[in-house]
């Protein structure tokens, strides 16, 4: 795969040890773009902010790229060095058949990160990685340290905006944790380390001039001299209280076995973080001071990575140094704080976001670790079928490739998971990979359609699919291609890399009116195009509102999804084809609640819901009406209560629930999915419950023996409704049910003649 790198580099071959010939090739860069020999000495300097290089072998069947993984970058004498080993197709697996070093000149004014990614899970509370600060990243962590009375007092004086409070059954689909730091010993009250240099006299300007042109370096640390390095001020050191080391001790006591794998192929994004003022004081990290994107680098095979970056930050500052005379004090360089993020490109958000690592010198390794619950590799093959996963629901089962409309071939289960897909497209979910737990739901919304089009396990000839195709069709209905507009990052291209639709016409069935897309599987690992792994094993984005829809409405029901693969002629490749069943529904769930009436035309309406009632007055019936149904048996769950203030106990009769007391709040019997998976009978809410296909209308009264509406020595009261619903149809990512509706309405009575 590619190495991704930033700034400017000599790469060098420093070894070969193959009989495959070898080559690299440089693609992105400002300048040094190009395919270099695999002959030890070939050199080539790169310069450019972000670019690539490919290890290349042919093996006789034409280049492909070799696998790669870095060694970690060291200083020896002026320059900063590190190799990148490959290891071609032969049957060793040695990494040496082409070796390359990348060198730059030591800057005062650049940086080069490094380390090792993992993805950690099991029963972390903190992140594994860090010790001074100690770090909660997801929201379950947080959720077990709250349970510990230190931390939670804790935590609830410095973060009281984190501390859960009234816990929504179907929250929305979550945004990113952001990190909750116990800076224990105040390293982020610790200013910046300040660097003080001096320009000194260039004896050799030749080699000097050589050094700037060939890499673009403008302040090599050999042009100066270091006078100092001290912290701008010593006055906001703590002391540590006792409170810390009892917060110490507790912490430590929570750090539990976890489990680790290596982040490979992951996408770093590096920010640069300006503390608040209040931050350098003391207070609790916000992650709201100024920021600087720095750019992005991708981890190897192992998970390793390196970046560079230019960060001058000086008064004046070290990026300009026209007007600074030789042997003129250039003032202070400060070491800049550092942000790592995870970035999902399409759609663009954030999905991991580290706190900041303080202080970083010239020369840094910093292994990261990822929560595995908001970060997941990706992966090209999944479980090898080419509709392996929709978002984070696998997809089990045998690949149907002979586009089976039979049952057996339709039901896709993944026992070892308990994902289950019915032959009519339901979906059930129980596998923890996804993140949710669901049963007999619907699909709706945009789904992310992944699977492998490229099995690593193959030689690259052996891997055949250069375009593909994806068809949709409702049951009892005609197929239409999918022409959706589909794009992926490409690295170091500032927008986003056309994967289709095209219209080739290599000949077969692909005849230059068929909407085929890009295999960008085999285009990365092959023909060497830098398409960013983020989301790579996703091949198409399907919005299912543009295929449910008849004559401008939703119109739920049963759709195959259809995908081919064809090769470089338009052949359709051998077991290249498979299809699933999608149950779409984007259909809202009918739902309503009316405000209440009461049943007599005599009492004064006195508006915005405002009743005034004679004592004769008092027990006359009140009238609403209500619905949460779905026709098609997708309701989750929904609940019907009533609230009355103030809270004095009433005894009610009602004509749909018969008698009970209100004292304060009262939940009239509501209902829940009592689907399993396989059975799916559906739940159509209060359809179901009622009878109706409509609003469902209730009367209620106080009853016979009770003083009334207002109880005696009430002059006032407020009578309040509240009706929630939700469906059971997913994205793939989501909880397993969306649309969390709810409503409310009231009455208030007043008592005419107190």
């Amino acid at each position: 795969m590619i190495i991704t790198m930033q700034g400017n580099w000599t790469v060098a071959v420093k070894s070969k040890n193959a009989s495959f010939p070898q080559r690299f090739v440089v693609q992105g860069a400002a300048s040094g773009n190009g395919t270099y020999t695999g002959t030890v000495g070939t050199t080539a300097f790169v310069t450019g902010n972000e670019w690539s290089i490919s290890i290349q072998n042919n093996p006789g069947t034409g280049w492909q790229a070799s696998g790669t993984k870095l060694l970690f970058p060291h200083q020896v004498g002026g320059q900063y060095q590190f190799d990148i080993q490959s290891n071609d197709a032969g049957a060793d697996q040695d990494f040496d058949d082409l070796v390359l070093t990348c060198s730059t000149p030591v800057n005062i004014n650049d940086f080069v990160l490094f380390g090792n990614v993992t993805l950690y899970s099991g029963s972390c509370i903190f992140n594994p990685c860090r010790k001074f600060p100690y770090v909660i990243e997801t929201a379950a962590a947080l959720e077990a340290a709250l349970k510990n009375r230190v931390l939670d007092d804790w935590i609830k004086k410095y973060y009281p905006e984190r501390v859960p409070g009234y816990v929504n059954p179907n929250p929305p689909d979550p945004a990113y944790f952001a990190p909750i730091v116990f800076d224990l010993t105040g390293e982020a009250t610790q200013p910046n380390t300040a660097l003080q240099y001096k320009r000194i006299a260039t004896t050799d300007k030749a080699k000097g001039a050589k050094a700037t042109t060939e890499t673009g370096a403008t302040m090599l640390a050999s042009d100066f001299e270091r006078i100092s390095s001290s912290a701008q001020s010593t006055d906001l050191f703590k002391v540590q209280s006792s409170d810390t080391i009892s917060l110490a001790k507790n912490i430590g006591g929570l750090f539990r076995h976890c489990i680790t794998d290596a982040g490979s192929n992951l996408t770093l994004t590096f920010e640069e973080y300006d503390r608040t003022a209040a931050e350098l004081l003391g207070g609790a990290y916000t992650g709201t001071g100024d920021r600087r994107l720095l750019g992005s680098t991708i981890t190897d095979m192992n998970g390793n990575y390196i970046f560079f970056f230019n960060f001058g930050m000086t008064p004046p500052d070290l990026e300009d140094e026209t007007d600074i005379a030789s042997g003129e004090d250039i003032g202070y360089a400060l070491f800049p704080d550092v942000i790592v993020k995870i970035v999902s490109s399409s759609p663009a958000r954030v999905i991991y976001e580290s706190a900041p690592y303080y202080n970083i010198p010239n020369l840094k390794r910093i292994d990261i670790c990822l929560p595995e619950s908001a970060v997941q590799v990706t992966s090209v093959c999944f479980n090898g079928n080419l509709i392996g996963s929709l978002g984070n629901v696998f997809i089990g089962g045998s690949q149907n490739s002979s586009a089976s409309f039979a049952t057996p071939a339709l039901q896709r289960y993944d026992v070892a998971n308990a994902n289950f897909l019915e032959a009519n497209g339901v979906i059930s979910v129980g596998s923890p990979l996804a993140g949710f737990n669901v049963s007999c739901a619907a699909w709706g919304g945009t789904i992310d359609i992944r699977g492998c089009m490229y099995d690593a396990a193959k030689s690259a000839v052996d891997n055949k699919i250069h375009w593909y195709t994806i068809q949709i069709a409702r049951f009892g209905g005609g197929w239409t291609y999918v022409t959706e507009n589909y794009k992926q990052p490409l690295y170091g291209s500032p927008v986003l890399g056309n994967v289709g639709p095209f219209y080739p016409s290599p000949g077969g069935v692909l005849n230059g009116t068929v909407a085929a897309y890009k295999n960008i599987q085999r285009e990365a690992f092959v023909d060497n195009v830098p398409w960013v792994f983020d989301q790579i094993d996703r091949y198409m984005q399907l919005h299912t509102s543009i295929y449910d829809t008849i004559a401008g409405v939703s119109t739920p029901g049963t759709f195959y999804l259809r995908v081919d693969g064809y090769d470089a002629s338009g052949n359709l490749v051998a077991n290249a084809t498979d299809l699933i069943a999608l149950y779409i529904h984007n259909k809202p769930l009918n739902f309503q609640l009316t405000s209440p009436v009461l049943a007599d035309s005599s009492i004064v309406d006195a508006g915005c819901g405002l009743f005034r009632l004679t004592d004769t007055q008092m027990k006359t019936h009140m009238i609403f009406s209500f619905e949460a149904s779905d026709p098609l048996g997708f309701v989750n769950t929904y609940a019907l209560t009533m609230n009355r203030c103030p809270g004095t106990a009433l005894n009610i009769d009602s004509d749909k629930w018969g008698n009970f007391t209100i004292a304060g709040s009262y939940t009239f019997p509501g209902g829940s999915n009592p689907s399993v998976p396989h059975v799916c009978v559906g739940y159509t809410g209060t359809q179901h419950d009622y009878t109706t296909s409509g609003p469902i209308t209730a009367e209620i009264e106080p009853s016979a023996t009770a003083d009334g509406w207002l109880e005696t020595g009430e002059y006032f009261a407020v009578y309040s409704f509240g009706l929630t619903a939700s469906q059971r149809i997913t994205n793939g990512y989501n909880n397993g049910v969306t649309g969390n509706y709810v409503t409310s309405s009231q009455i208030m009575m007043e008592r005419l003649n107190p």
